[in-house]
This record gives structure tokens, C-alpha cells and sequence, in this order.
């Protein structure tokens, strides 16, 4: 049976409310005396703007750090953001992990059910209007992390959902909270930075922010796909991997996530990344070839990706 767990704590209006609270909680679990030390220095502020408004993506509904330290988030964003998530696990598990375990005659922690990725797939429809138009989450009939069956299959997957949404994000978090640390609001606004150069800012955040996470980390796999869900959720903005004058471009910066990571050739984390290209391929109709043979989704990766260089 489904229960709604909502609270009269938690504020917004999309059921992403929820979840509010937990990401500045692992937030500061991780690194509190980092956190405490910016704050102190006034780089900074000690409360994140969270911005309840029925806009698209496309409207200013992504995160940012102002010129006073204030970190601002967007609940249009992180309705996004949690969709993706769900989406690109359930695709993970029923369509990659479970069905190749099952190939190996090995033991699977559950029966592979096919309709989940349907499903999910319409949550992965909602989340890609909410870049170009607003609507609200339909949590009666869309999975959603607050009117849910925990006992359920779907229910099991929200609650990892959920998990791995608060990774993504405390990613984010920490990407901004390195642009305070490094002043870069400062350097933008004193000095004349040509292109170039103001893209390596957000490669220094990314990097930062990989180091933190990393390093206070609850479970490395599980950190670097959140790494790995926040950097490549912005692919379904367009067609290409441009970030225009202020971002460098996406592989780039996933280039960047994968040295530091280290991972191995096995890693899911490759696995995740030919999802996000393939069903990417799949929007914008980019006509990528997938080789009938390969060794490693390392190797099918970095083929796709030279195909759409």
C-alpha cells in the first residue's frame, strides 16, 4: 500500500520536498568542519536558498553560488535531477546488471521485470519537458520519492533512488561550495578572464568537489555514479556536448571525474556513462553506431564518444 511521507516540515510543492533536509544533513556529516571553516572565513553563508517556483529549467532553475556566499537551488532542478537518477538505475539494473547476472548462471537479489523500465521511462519523459516547460509531478501514477509502496519493487527502487539522489547532489553542493573556497565569484567579477580560463574555474570546482566526496565517502562506487548522474544529466539539454562560454564541454568534464577516479575497467560507472550516451543518441536521433563487439563498456564508451567527435 502506498503511504504519502510527507511532513509539515518539508516545504515545497513537487514531492522532491522530501529529500530537502538530507542533503545538507550528508552534506555536513561528510565534512563538517570544512563547511564550518568557509563559513567562519564568511565565504560561505550558512543557509542554501531553496527556490520554489513553477519554471523550467531553462528559466535560471539551475544551482549557483552568489557574490555572498549563498548556495541556490531549485526545486524544478532537483525534480529533475532525482529523475534522471531513478530512471538511469532502474535502466541499470533491469536492463544491464540483472539479465547479464542471470547469463552467468549467477545468483540475482531479485527477478528481472522489463515493465519497470517502461515506467520509469515516462518519469525520464517528465523529467526532459521540465527543461523547456513546467508541469506538476504526477506522483499518483510517476514514481516519486514521497507517495510510494516501500514494500514494493518500485518502492525498493525509490529508496536507492533516493540514496543515490543525495550523492548527486551533495556533489553539486560541494561543486559550489569550492567556487567560494577558490573566491572564484571574485576573480569573475575583478578580473578580466578570458573564456578559457573561466572554464577552468569549473573544472578546479569539479575537481574540488570529486576530492571531497571521494575522500569522505560512504561507498566509492556508489559516489562516483552520483559523480558521474550529475555531470552527465546535463547531456539532455541539446544535442551536443558545448557548454557554451561559461562551462567547458561535457566530456571534458567527465574526462576530468574518470582520471580522478581511477576506476576499474569493470566499474558500472562505465556502464552508466554508455547508458547516458545511448539514450542521449536516442533523443536527438545522433545516428551512433554500437559495435557488435567489445571488450569492456570502457572500450564501447570512448568508441561512442570518437563517433560523435
Amino acid at each position: 500500500m502506498k503511504i504519502n511521507v510527507k511532513k509539515d516540515t518539508h516545504n515545497g510543492e513537487q514531492p522532491i520536498r522530501v529529500l530537502k533536509h538530507n542533503l545538507t544533513t550528508r552534506l555536513v556529516e561528510r565534512n563538517e568542519e570544512y563547511i564550518k571553516s568557509l563559513q567562519s572565513d564568511f565565504k560561505l553563508n550558512k543557509n542554501i536558498k531553496y527556490h520554489i517556483a513553477n519554471l523550467p529549467l531553462t528559466e535560471n532553475q539551475t544551482p549557483y553560488i552568489d557574490e555572498n556566499g549563498t548556495i541556490n537551488i531549485h526545486e524544478t532542478y532537483l525534480s529533475y535531477v532525482w529523475c534522471v537518477c531513478y530512471f538511469f538505475f532502474v535502466l541499470h539494473e533491469e536492463g544491464v546488471a540483472i539479465p547479464e547476472t542471470i547469463k552467468r548462471n549467477n545468483p540475482v537479489h531479485k527477478l528481472q521485470n522489463p515493465e519497470l523500465i517502461t515506467e520509469a521511462k515516462k518519469l525520464f519523459d517528465y523529467a526532459k519537458s521540465l527543461i523547456v516547460s513546467f508541469d506538476i509531478w504526477d506522483k499518483e501514477n510517476l514514481p516519486n520519492p514521497e507517495f510510494y509502496d516501500e514494500k514494493s519493487v518500485e518502492g525498493w527502487y525509490i529508496l536507492k533512488t533516493n540514496d543515490l539522489y543525495v550523492e548527486v547532489l551533495n556533489f553539486i553542493l560541494y561543486h559550489e561550495s569550492a567556487h567560494a573556497e577558490f573566491e572564484h565569484i571574485k576573480k569573475l567579477k575583478s578580473e578580466k578572464i578570458r573564456v578559457e580560463e573561466r572554464k577552468l574555474l569549473e573544472i578546479e570546482a569539479d575537481t574540488r568537489a570529486i576530492e571531497l566526496i571521494l575522500s569522505n565517502g560512504r561507498n566509492k562506487i556508489v559516489s562516483e555514479l552520483g559523480i558521474t548522474i550529475g555531470l552527465a544529466s546535463i547531456l539532455f539539454f541539446k544535442n551536443n556536448f558545448s557548454g557554451g562560454s561559461k562551462h567547458p564541454d561535457i566530456d571534458k568534464r567527465l574526462e576530468n571525474a574518470i582520471k580522478i577516479f581511477n576506476t576499474n575497467d569493470d566499474s558500472p560507472t562505465w556502464t552508466i556513462l554508455v547508458l547516458f550516451i545511448k539514450v542521449w543518441d536516442e533523443q536527438f536521433t545522433l545516428g551512433l553506431i554500437n559495435q557488435a563487439y567489445y571488450n569492456t563498456y570502457k572500450d564501447l564508451y570512448y568508441d561512442l564518444i570518437s563517433q560523435i567527435k
